[in-house]
């Protein structure tokens, strides 16, 4: 049995820069700080959620608009630089943002969401709805991963 820790979380869309500390101790461990900057993280219509506990970031996530050539969509967005601080695993925090993101992502009219995701966070997008498509693949310096998506209209 799973026993969640129920404590508050405050969420709220943030600039990249409140991320990167973050994306850099889980995602880009052992990696130049400079990897935890993304292309798109300025654009205007991409947004950065985040989750504080006790005034620090203990989950993010990054969002913006990008047509993906395995499934079609006519507002799709790619979710990118999920993340949560190792300590606050497993207690709904990642959840609680993510449901956040979902009502962000519906106001701005996204039908689909999709991301690459790596293999110890699959049980994690499966729960949230997401699918698998295809096979797994690698991303050079990163690892395996998964190619998932979610429908976003009707839900």
């Amino acid at each position: 049995m799973v026993i969640l820790l129920q404590t508050e979380l405050d969420i709220c869309r943030v600039n990249s820069d409140k991320v990167r500390l973050l994306r850099h101790s889980e995602l880009r461990k052992g990696e130049d700080f400079a990897t935890t900057s993304y292309l798109r993280d300025n654009d205007k219509e991409t947004f950065h959620m985040a989750g504080f506990k006790d005034g620090k970031v203990v989950t993010c996530a990054t969002f913006y608009p990008e047509f993906s050539e395995n499934i079609s969509a006519e507002n799709p967005y790619r979710l990118r630089g999920m993340a949560t601080d190792n300590n606050c695993q497993r207690k709904g925090y990642a959840t609680t943002l993510m449901q956040a993101s979902f009502k962000e992502l519906k106001e701005r009219d996204c039908d689909m969401l999709w991301c690459n995701a790596r293999l110890i966070a699959i049980d994690f997008y499966k729960s949230m709805g997401f699918q698998i498509m295809g096979e797994l693949f690698d991303i050079v310096g990163i690892g395996p991963h998964y190619y998932m998506y979610k429908n976003l209209l009707n839900k």
